[in-house]
């Protein structure tokens, strides 16, 4: 694997990284949790709670590492690797999202089934998505502004912060840490997958483009199978009971789902398998990681971890909230 030969250029440490998801993480829950409680007692309508979200995603997510960047005085384009793609690495992405979402899927399933056997877990709410206007709405404020913010901050940063460990540190690190700031125990394990795969293809292609479309074809995809389902629901009729999300499953039909998806998802990772077989081939040689600063030889201090360490106080506790609350929803 290649290391970058600029001795000079500087990179996002692992004290920095750290600390910057721990401010994020603290100012993503603080926010959140204000302004999305006051926007729902006010019975919030939609495009107002997307318009929210969106700013909720610039402010919280998209500004602090940009702020981060700027004040180290780091080349923003080079850190965040700002770097063109060829068009056959980018259809094989493509391949690899889109196939790779009937897997996500299964994994929530499957992951949900197990929660069930000792709480009764909630799926996060969304609002409805109804017309036309709030679909284009949600695919810019839920899958546009998310692909773009939160891969320049993790693929962007994040990433970068733990190369000093190699890449496949790298890859996995940034990946949990992707899906424990979503702070959801009910899809924590397929959005860790999703990170993983994410920094995966961002450091084969050393360009966050590939990132940001992996990451918004899932956010689209979502997307687009909730307008479906309400638009569906609306054209059938209130006569006709459809199921919104797994937790009003009734047991025969949750095992029925779960087959019908175990199958789709045999299927999809036999594609999936072989978009990522030959999109490893064709970026052989390509990936990066960075050089090793002044002061990195030596080893990692407790000072380097501190704020991982407090973030993952954080994220355990938030966590542990949900699930004493999802055991008593049973009892």
């Amino acid at each position: 694997m290649d290391i970058y030969d600029d001795k000079q250029q500087r990179w996002p440490t692992v004290l920095g990284s750290n600390s910057l998801y721990l401010i994020v993480l603290v100012l993503m829950i603080a926010i959140s949790t204000t302004a999305f409680g006051l926007f729902m007692s006010e019975n919030i309508d939609t495009e107002r709670w997307l318009i929210a979200t969106l700013i909720m995603e610039v402010v919280v997510i998209g500004i602090p590492p940009l702020i981060y960047l700027v004040v180290s005085r780091m080349d923003i384009r080079h850190v965040a690797r700002m770097n063109g793609v060829g068009g056959m690495e980018l259809l094989l992405v493509l391949g690899m999202a889109v196939f790779g979402y009937a897997i996500v899927t299964f994994i929530n399933a499957l992951w949900y089934t197990i929660l069930s056997r000792i709480g009764n877990p909630v799926q996060p709410v969304f609002p409805s998505i109804k017309t036309g206007g709030q679909y284009v709405i949600a695919i810019i404020a839920m899958a546009v502004v998310p692909a773009l913010v939160e891969e320049f901050l993790f693929r962007g940063v994040i990433l970068r912060g733990y190369e000093r460990f190699g890449a496949l540190t790298a890859i996995v690190v940034s990946g949990v840490l992707f899906g424990l700031l979503h702070l959801n125990l009910v899809n924590l394990p397929a959005i860790i997958f999703l990170g993983i795969m994410i920094s995966y293809v961002v450091v084969r292609t050393n360009s966050i483009l590939s990132g940001v479309l992996y990451h918004f074809i899932q956010n689209f995809l979502s997307i687009s199978f909730l307008f479906l389902q309400e638009f569906a629901q609306g054209y059938l009729g209130d006569g006709v009971a459809m199921q919104q999300n797994m937790e009003s499953m009734p047991p025969e039909l949750l095992a029925t789902a779960m087959a019908v998806l175990g199958i789709i998802a045999f299927f999809c990772l036999g594609l999936f398998a072989a978009c990522v077989a030959s999109f490893h081939r064709i970026t052989h040689g390509k990936e990066r990681v960075r050089n090793l600063m002044l002061g990195e030889m030596k080893g990692l201090s407790i000072k380097d971890m501190l704020p991982a360490i407090a973030s993952g106080v954080i994220v355990i506790a938030y966590l542990c909230i949900e699930v004493v609350a999802m055991v008593r929803g049973v009892q």
